[in-house]
């Protein structure tokens, strides 16, 4: 494989899970999951980029001692 064109990441398994079923049944033919990552990854890129590329308001780790 060339390490140049591919990365790997870390998904936790609900996250696995979900992106396998849609590999497997969201499309009118399985697809690998690497395929549908980069499907939906594009899709939501896109969408962020003709949005203006503003940052979400989203945090994965929030702390709960943190006040705005």
């Amino acid at each position: 494989m060339n390490t140049d064109k591919f990365k790997s990441i870390a998904l936790n398994t609900k996250t696995y899970k979900r992106i396998r079923e849609m590999s497997d049944k969201c499309f009118p033919m399985q697809i690998s999951m690497a395929k549908t990552n980069d499907f939906l990854i594009g899709k939501a890129y896109k969408k962020w980029v003709d949005g203006g590329g503003e940052k979400f308001d989203f945090n994965p780790y929030p702390n709960p001692n943190f006040k705005k």
